[in-house]
């Protein structure tokens, strides 16, 4: 199923032009140690397509909970799939909690309107418009709500975070994906020892006891076995070499030309 959706997805955005007219596309398929695969995807727009404006980045991004009473669709998907957290005091001990604080920043202060060319990101607009979702027991308004489309959050029904973005560290952070390789992996591997129980000291050998090993999950290993693309790019740019036509010199041969 996100094999699927995940086409149809790439389908839209770079054939439809969901988003705009695109030129150039590339996409990396992780798979973590835990929960299901999710694809880093980055696209390049054609210079008129550009969100060059405030009001450009609003039509395409939002941060807010769609009305329910125009777009119920739109809102149960946000409700569901596009809040962050909770996190903080309702659940200190969350993936994105480190040194009391969360990592993502949020809840994320109320913004009037868009700012653009901060670090890289825009400061998006979430303004406080006094709707509020319940989400593991604990209510939460725009200021958790994580950027997205609203056209195709509703049509995929799913989590799809989209950023504007102009900062060179996303690309180098995406192409860095295509090279990493596997994830790894320590791992121990020990037996009870009989001398140690009778009280001697054993010396650890600490390079035969750890094992540099890469770790494939259930997941990328069906992935892998249905022969499934790691990443894929539009267009496709390959290193081309310039060959030379010799033949061998000889005296008063004039000299090889270059083809």
């Amino acid at each position: 199923m996100f094999k699927i959706k995940l086409k149809k997805l790439i389908n839209d955005i770079c054939k439809k032009h969901i988003l705009g007219h695109t030129i150039a596309k590339i996409y990396v398929i992780e798979c973590q140690k835990h929960g299901l695969p999710h694809a880093h995807i980055l696209i390049f727009f054609v210079e008129d397509y550009k969100p060059h404006s405030v009001e450009d980045v609003d039509h395409m991004i939002s941060v807010e909970l769609s009305n329910p009473e125009t777009n119920m669709l739109a809102h149960e998907t946000v409700s569901r799939c596009m809040m962050h957290g909770p996190c903080k005091v309702a659940f200190p001990n969350a993936l994105c909690m480190e040194d009391g604080k969360c990592k993502k920043q949020y809840p994320h202060k109320f913004q009037f309107e868009t700012v653009t060319n901060v670090n890289g990101y825009p400061i998006y607009q979430h303004r406080d418009m006094g709707r509020i979702v319940l989400v593991h027991g604990v209510e939460l308004d725009n200021r958790w709500v994580v950027a997205h489309n609203v056209y195709l959050s509703t049509k995929y029904d799913v989590h799809i975070n989209v950023e504007v973005c102009n900062n060179i560290h996303v690309f180098k952070y995406l192409f860095k994906y295509i090279y990493k390789g596997h994830d790894y992996a320590i791992v121990e591997i020990s037996r009870q020892n009989d001398n140690a129980i009778e009280g001697n000291v054993v010396e650890a050998n600490e390079i035969k006891k750890y094992f540099d090993c890469c770790y494939v999950s259930a997941l990328e290993a069906t992935w892998r076995i249905f022969k499934f693309d790691m990443h894929e790019w539009f267009p496709i740019v390959e290193r081309s070499t310039m060959m030379m036509m010799c033949r061998k010199w000889q005296h008063n041969q004039p000299f090889p030309e270059r083809c």
